[in-house]
């Protein structure tokens, strides 16, 4: 199935990656969206723009969360832009990574 794919960029001196996911971000998908994302590759900053796409479900929350939280832990910065009201909202209510206590409860750890 073809709901989500995503276009990856990368800036001149291969600093910066953006990652423009594009289509339904849900359960189905959730998987798909974390393994797009290269945790290996050693990157100043990731973009992750979802000005293409729509989170659905808290699946797609909890992939963003993981894929930024393993990102930042490895020293990466990351941004994510382009959510539409639907998705913000959403991210805002269950996403943790902006919140450093809910990630210690859920990652362990002080």
């Amino acid at each position: 199935s073809h709901l989500m794919y995503c276009d990856i960029f990368t800036n001149e001196d291969k600093s910066v990656k953006t990652y423009q996911f594009v289509g339904q971000l849900f359960f189905n998908s959730a998987d798909k969206f974390y393994e797009t994302i290269d945790f290996k590759e050693v990157l100043d900053k990731v973009i992750i723009d979802v000005s293409k796409a729509h989170f659905w479900d808290v699946s797609a929350v909890y992939a963003l969360d993981k894929a930024i939280i393993k990102l930042r832990r490895s020293g990466t910065t990351v941004e994510i832009v382009g959510q539409n009201e639907a998705s913000k909202t959403l991210i805002d209510k269950f996403g943790i990574h902006d919140k450093p206590e809910e990630i210690k409860k859920v990652m362990g750890g002080s």
